[in-house]
């Protein structure tokens, strides 16, 4: 049973447990505590042998807006639980499909991507602005970004800002499928009448791939500079202040 003051919603239905962000009022943006009840949920439902697929959603208007921007995005919590979120939904020997119907902005293209499908309805979009904020994402997210919609794409994504929306999506194969809500629900009880162990084994030889790769030095150090930047707290403050940032590259 779901947690009455959770801003989760757990609801399973035989083979299928569907997750869904409950925000509405923060365009389902994450804080820690929500991205550590999402990672609760998916290891609760593998260890359940007849549940074979996590639908994940979010309600209302967006699917994921990204990080709760009130300031916790900085905090090593937050990311903490980020990190854990995403590798267990990646890690899970179940299929996570992602129902993306509206906007997945920042952690929630991360959170998107993460997932082993996507269905895209005519709202769903992506980006990743971290150039627009003055910080960065990790190693995770760029290489995965690269893997899913290939190199020239992921330097729009990352360097240009670009915002993705579904045509597009389908064009790079970032969509593994466009609909609505029925549609998730389709491709969910289709995959999980598939065979468990066939599937947990595909799943896991394709996430063995670049995107856990350590840091190299120089990498780390850039990485670390951008987070302790003079051009990150003034992004911060510009956000506060409703204008644009002015950037030194300080």
């Amino acid at each position: 049973m779901t947690n009455p003051a959770s801003e989760i919603r757990v609801e399973a239905d035989g083979a299928i447990v569907t997750i869904t962000i409950d925000r509405d009022h923060k365009r389902n943006s994450l804080t820690a505590d929500v991205c550590r009840e999402i990672a609760d949920a998916v290891e609760a439902a593998a260890e359940v042998p007849e549940q074979r697929v996590i639908l994940l959603r979010g309600e209302g208007r967006a699917f994921c807006a990204g990080a709760d921007l009130s300031g916790q995005h900085h905090d090593d919590s937050f990311h903490e639980q980020l990190r854990r979120m995403l590798r267990t939904i990646e890690a899970s020997r179940l299929v996570v499909i992602a129902d993306v119907q509206g906007p997945a902005v920042g952690a929630g293209m991360q959170l998107a991507m993460a997932a082993d499908l996507r269905v895209v309805g005519e709202r769903g979009w992506f980006m990743i602005p971290p150039v627009k904020l003055g910080i960065a994402v990790d190693a995770w997210t760029i290489r995965r970004v690269r893997v899913l919609v290939g190199g020239a794409r992921a330097r729009t994504i990352l360097l240009a800002a670009e915002r993705m929306d579904q045509e597009a999506a389908r064009g790079c194969g970032l969509a593994s499928y466009l609909g609505g809500p029925d549609t998730a629900e389709e491709v969910a009880l289709r995959v999980a009448t598939y065979a468990p162990l066939s599937l947990a084994y595909h799943k896991a030889v394709l996430n063995d791939d670049e995107t856990h790769s350590p840091l190299k030095d120089y990498q780390q150090e850039l990485y670390d500079t951008v987070w302790a930047s003079e051009d990150a707290a003034e992004a911060s403050k510009a956000r506060a202040e409703k204008r644009e940032p002015n950037f030194i590259g300080k």
